[in-house]
């Protein structure tokens, strides 16, 4: 036996234990590449949004006073209490038009005596006047004296109605339903006519007010749809309901005026939000720099950064590329495009709900949307 021989008979063990080791081995990468699902970018057809500061205002607002001067004996609500409609909300002392009403009551008493008395008394002398016993002129009298009396009579009850409607004044009651936003004076404060007492607002309708220009106001229709943006991101629909000049026709200082219902509780009154207001100007200057809508889906954000991932094919495979484009504010009508104004053009692809697992220029296999297909 050589000693070539010997030597590869020693090997032989080593190598076959080798082959046949329980260690797991690193698989080869398979080659396959991810699928992404694409959408074709196309043309802005949608109007473009101006993000413009407004302040919510109550859809109804009432400042509740009286006409009895006198003090003020109780306050039965507190601010952020629902009230009914024909609630008592506060009394004024009243002794003084009580007073008054007995006063007029005793009057209406007196005169109706009066009146019976100078009837009957005209009546006598009617009689008296018909049997030739007395001249004309004494029951002519007799009847002027009672028209008086019943004229002083219907004074008196006017008397009275007028001072139990000043009575009424005495109780404040709520007109409409709604909610105590403030209580300016407490009971025990001596108060007048016309005296603030009590704020009540409706909030089952909200309304917006929005300063613009007369140039962007006089783009706008009533009815027109918008958007209120709130702290939740959540956008509420609100209409234009119309325009308010506050200056001169053509001046600024314009201010529209939006209704909308909250029924999230979202909003309250004074809080200043975001409105997204349609903007013509902006649609013109959409058709002529060509803008595109990119799909919500697609939109990638890093930082103050947005961008997205466009398909390109380059040797006969497809790779993404991400790409920074330039936004503005979408339209209020719950549109899922985003204006893009620089970055992307009509007919390029993107990725639709872009994995972070992604790359730039990574190969990928598409899958297309909607009507769209071949072009792979």
């Amino acid at each position: 036996m050589t000693v070539f021989t010997r030597v590869l008979m020693l090997l032989t063990p080593l190598v076959l234990t080798g082959c046949f080791s329980d260690t797991p081995q690193t698989p080869e990468p398979s080659g396959q590449m991810p699928q992404v699902t694409v959408t074709e970018i196309q043309p802005w057809q949608q109007p473009a949004s101006k993000v413009l500061p407004g302040v919510v205002r109550p859809g109804k607002r009432a400042v509740l006073s009286t006409r009895v001067a006198g003090t003020l004996i109780s306050v039965n609500v507190e601010p952020g209490d629902t009230v009914e409609a024909g609630d008592l909300l506060a009394e004024t002392d009243a002794r003084e038009v009580n007073a008054g009403i007995a006063a007029a009551r005793a009057n209406i008493s007196a005169a109706e005596s009066a009146v019976q008395q100078a009837r009957q008394d005209h009546q006598r002398l009617q009689r008296l006047y018909e049997e030739d016993l007395i001249a004309r002129v004494r029951a002519e009298q007799a009847q002027v004296q009672l028209d008086q009396l019943k004229a002083k009579r219907q004074q008196a009850q006017s008397d009275l109605e007028a001072r139990q409607s000043t009575l009424s004044y005495a109780r404040i009651t709520a007109p409409f339903a709604g909610q105590i936003a403030e209580t300016l004076v407490d009971a025990g404060s001596f108060v007048g006519p016309g005296t603030a007492l009590l704020v009540l607002e409706a909030r089952e309708h909200l309304r917006v007010d929005v300063p613009v220009s007369s140039q962007l106001a006089a783009s706008l229709t009533p009815g027109q749809l918008m958007s209120v943006m709130t702290e939740s991101k959540n956008p509420l629909p609100a209409h234009l309901t119309g325009v308010i000049p506050a200056l001169e026709n053509k001046g600024t200082g314009q201010r529209l005026r939006l209704s909308l219902q909250d029924t999230q509780h979202e909003l309250a009154p004074g809080q200043v939000v975001s409105v997204l207001v349609p903007d013509g100007h902006r649609q013109e200057q959409s058709r002529q720099n060509n803008w595109v809508g990119l799909p919500e889906e697609a939109l990638i954000r890093r930082g103050q950064l947005t961008g997205a991932l466009v398909v390109k094919k380059t040797e006969g495979s497809f790779a993404v590329h991400l790409t920074w484009v330039t936004t503005v504010n979408p339209p209020g009508n719950n549109t899922h495009l985003i204006p893009v104004t620089e970055g992307l053009a009509a007919g390029d692809r993107v990725v639709l709900n872009p994995s972070a697992e992604l790359q730039d220029g990574q190969s990928v296999t598409i899958a297309l949307t909607g009507s769209e297909n071949g072009g792979q």
